[in-house]
């Protein structure tokens, strides 16, 4: 059998064409939305890592948040503790000072030629008063306290004669700064 085709060609070419046409626009239309969504589902996923970062990152701040504050507690503490002992350090220095302030006066007591009858030290200030057999006496003891290295600023306040069971003695006043060794009459280092 023979068949024979009624319509014109043309006429199904061009009808070919546009459904040709028309299937392309669809499958690029849709081959489009497939891509926009595949970026779309991309971009959603890298979003949803980088809050999920940021969420971990919060988290760790927070936490380090607390350490910071712990450990600027701690250097509050070590610095009170830290004054405390610089305190305490003073205090001693001050107690032994005052012994071996003390000591460099006896040992520089002329025996048997000078007699203290008060001493005080009010501070890093000391008073000392007594009797000498002469001023020469006197001024020995004057230089040999100059020469300690703990004594400062030797003054004499007053001499005058003084009649102690029937011998005629120096009665004097001195006054005297005590400094720590390495420290000027200010207190500060030299």
């Amino acid at each position: 059998m023979i068949r024979i085709n009624l319509l014109p060609v043309r006429e199904w070419r061009k009808k070919e064409a546009v459904r040709q046409q028309i299937s392309i626009y669809f499958l690029s239309l849709i081959l489009l939305v497939t891509g926009l969504l595949a970026a779309g589902i991309t971009v959603q996923g890298k979003v949803s890592t980088q809050r999920a970062e940021i969420a971990r990152l919060q988290a760790e701040k927070r936490k380090l948040a607390y350490v910071n504050r712990t450990t600027s507690q701690v250097q509050k503490k070590r610095e009170e503790i830290e004054t405390k002992f610089k305190a305490i350090e003073d205090l001693q220095k001050g107690r032994t000072m005052a012994v071996r302030a003390i000591d460099e006066v006896i040992s520089s007591l002329p025996m048997d030629r000078v007699w203290l009858s008060s001493l005080s030290l009010k501070g890093s200030q000391m008073s000392l008063s007594g009797v000498a057999l002469d001023n020469h006496t006197v001024a020995l003891f004057m230089r040999r306290l100059e020469a300690s290295p703990l004594l400062e600023s030797v003054n004499l306040g007053n001499t005058r004669l003084k009649n102690v069971q029937g011998h005629d003695l120096m009665d004097f006043n001195l006054s005297v700064q005590v400094v720590a060794p390495g420290e000027n009459k200010d207190g500060k280092a030299k």
